[in-house]
């Protein structure tokens, strides 16, 4: 099997024999396994140049250009391209995606829309489309275009999902329910409409070992717990969260859950211990303090809320205030890590005595003074 530098090396003959059909054919097919090859990219835009082909010129060109993190030249050139020719779907569906990723959502959802117009059989743009409505806060727009995607593609079944969470966002879980696909969304949407019993049935279908990976296993436990939760058996919805977490490192959901089951439970403490995490994994990091603080009033041992507090304040630059924490900590139970942050604190500080307390070994240097009696007196003595 060749490699690509031999392909390199033939399409490099091709071209040197002025063979430039076969010799794109092979640049082509280094562009498949290496996309962003500017050898392959800069040939394919000389072969269109010298074919005179200005349309696919300007295209190859804004390749070189996204190679090299060009996006605004790219831009241009696509833009050239389809003065060439308005209604070429590649070139447009081109642009739209390089304004999504120039952070341009509007111009985006503006050159989606052109190409919808010129055929409405694409229906990755209406995927992409969704997701531009979205970061605009548009969901309105985006229900009406996955909408319209299904009027064309009725029975594709990620675009009935998609809509299915489009709706499930906006609280319509009637619709919702009219065109989900996917089971366990299904038994999502049915928990949070409060239909229980229904949701049960779907979830009591699946043994979790059997599931095919480890999102679908994570799926099924939160919705186990949800409808644990729902069903006021606090104990067990725990026990299911528990699995969840085991699967991966606990995340926001799973602490926001164990939050409310404790609220439930009356369980003051554990509840905002487990708000402050969640608050704390969503980039919340005054919300988490002000939760910790809480836990913190509640029960001022707890080795694990102190040091979130001593972290956290340390983070948002409070170092006496963090300072004061890890001293709670040391006084639980000697913390080899508290130990080691207060010693070199001290020191850093010049608090020399505290810093030896904490085990830091300080040099000390005594002054010789009847010799720096002397010095001073001939300083005052000298000519």
């Amino acid at each position: 099997m060749p490699t690509l530098q031999d392909i390199h090396e033939k399409a490099a003959q091709l071209y040197e024999d002025r063979n430039l059909d076969e010799a794109l054919k092979l640049y082509e097919e280094i562009i498949k396994y290496n996309p962003i090859d500017e050898v392959a990219l800069s040939c394919i835009m000389d072969i269109y140049l010298e074919k005179d082909d200005k349309f696919h010129y300007y295209l190859a060109r804004a390749n070189v250009n996204i190679s090299q993190h060009k996006l605004e030249y790219a831009i241009n050139d696509t833009k050239k391209a389809l003065e060439l020719d308005i209604d070429n779907i590649d070139a447009r569906r081109k642009l739209a995606r390089l304004y999504k990723s120039d952070n341009k959502n509007l111009k985006a959802i503006d050159e989606f829309n052109k190409l919808l117009s010129i055929s409405k059989n694409e229906i990755d743009v209406y995927f992409e489309l969704a997701e531009l409505y979205m970061r605009e806060d548009s969901i309105e727009s985006a229900i009406s275009i996955a909408r319209k995607g299904l009027e064309v593609f009725s029975d594709d079944k990620d675009l009935r999902n998609m809509l299915a969470q489009l709706y499930f966002k906006t609280n319509d879980y009637d619709n919702a329910l009219e065109v989900v696909e996917d089971e366990l969304l299904k038994a999502k949407i049915l928990l949070q409409a409060e239909r229980n019993e229904e949701a049960k049935e779907i979830i009591e279908k699946y043994n979790p070992n059997n599931l095919e990976n480890e999102i679908q296993k994570k799926k099924y436990y939160i919705l186990k717990a949800q409808y644990l939760y729902n069903t006021k058996s606090f104990e067990e919805a725990l026990k299911a969260i528990d699995e969840y977490s085991k699967i991966n490192a606990p995340d926001a959901l799973s602490f926001q859950m164990r939050a409310l089951i404790y609220e439930e439970l009356n369980d003051e403490f554990m509840a905002h211990v487990n708000w402050g995490f969640y608050s704390k994994l969503r980039g919340k990091y005054e919300e988490a303090i002000v939760e910790f603080n809480n836990a913190y009033h509640i029960n001022d041992k707890d080795k694990t809320v102190l040091i979130e507090l001593a972290n956290l304040y340390q983070q948002n630059k409070e170092r006496f205030v963090a300072i004061e924490f890890w001293e709670k900590v040391y006084a639980i139970d000697k913390d080899e890590q508290a130990r080691e942050i207060l010693a070199e604190f001290y020191y850093s500080e010049g608090n020399f005595d505290k810093a030896e307390e904490y085990g830091k070994k300080v040099e000390r240097k005594e002054e010789n003074y009847s010799g720096f009696i002397d010095k001073i007196m001939a300083f005052f003595t000298k000519e």
